[in-house]
């Protein structure tokens, strides 16, 4: 089985899959694939929240409850059902990939959002 690990070399561009978990679980999901050995992407934002009266500064994801990882589909597909997550799909109902290096990936994934 070939891991997103191995796909990854000289800044290539990788294939990367879109999923979809509850909100504020995407940390965890993350930490299981890459602990199986994906490579994993979820981007992040500063957002700040009044919280007692302060103004407080919270990470959090840019799109809740998906992620991204790099990897083939189908084993992608055997390892999530068993993770509490899915992969989005497009139109056609095939999953929802991208292929980019993590610097242009969240803004191809919201282009498709639009």
């Amino acid at each position: 089985m070939e891991k997103a690990n191995d796909m990854i070399t000289n800044n290539n561009r990788v294939c990367w899959h879109a999923l979809h978990t509850a909100p504020k679980s995407e940390h965890k999901l993350m930490q299981r694939l890459n602990a199986a050995g994906y490579t994993t992407f979820c981007p992040m934002q500063a957002m700040f929240v009044k919280w007692k009266g302060q103004a407080k500064e919270v990470i959090v994801p840019l799109f809740s409850g998906c992620l991204f990882v790099a990897g083939d589909a189908s084993e992608i597909t055997s390892l999530v059902s068993s993770q509490k997550a899915a992969l989005l799909v497009d139109r056609e109902g095939k999953s929802l990939s991208i292929e980019a290096d993590k610097t242009e990936l969240s803004a191809k994934f919201a282009r498709l959002l639009e």
